[in-house]
């Protein structure tokens, strides 16, 4: 039943929260982990650990990244924090290199009258 206490706390926790989006959001991705990754359940019912945790530690990276008084990270970096605040790494994938035709065609002779 590890999995259904993991759901159980994080459902609590967002409806401790509801009227925070953020709250929704992560905990909606968490749960969606916690059902594809049964095996992590668990880790998301350790002492100590909440999704609000998880948004120091997402601050804690933001500030690094900080230009001016302004601080983000995109969704995909958020929820990796997250998930390492509780005990979760994951490999990140190399990106994907795609050639794109962005439709310019340049005659390097043009270039060079």
């Amino acid at each position: 039943m590890p999995v259904q206490a993991a759901l159980r706390h994080i459902q609590k926790e967002v409806g401790d929260n509801a009227k925070d989006k953020m709250y929704a959001y992560v905990g909606g991705q968490l749960m969606k982990f916690i059902r594809e990754n049964p095996d992590k359940a668990p880790l998301f019912t350790a002492p100590g650990k909440s999704i609000n945790g998880s948004f120091e530690a997402m601050r804690k990276v933001a500030e690094k990244v900080r230009v001016g008084n302004t601080a983000a990270l995109d969704p995909d970096e958020g929820m990796a924090i997250v998930l390492e605040y509780y005990g979760i790494k994951q490999e990140k994938p190399a990106p994907a290199l795609e050639l794109v035709d962005v439709g310019l065609s340049v005659d390097l002779d043009e270039l060079l009258l």
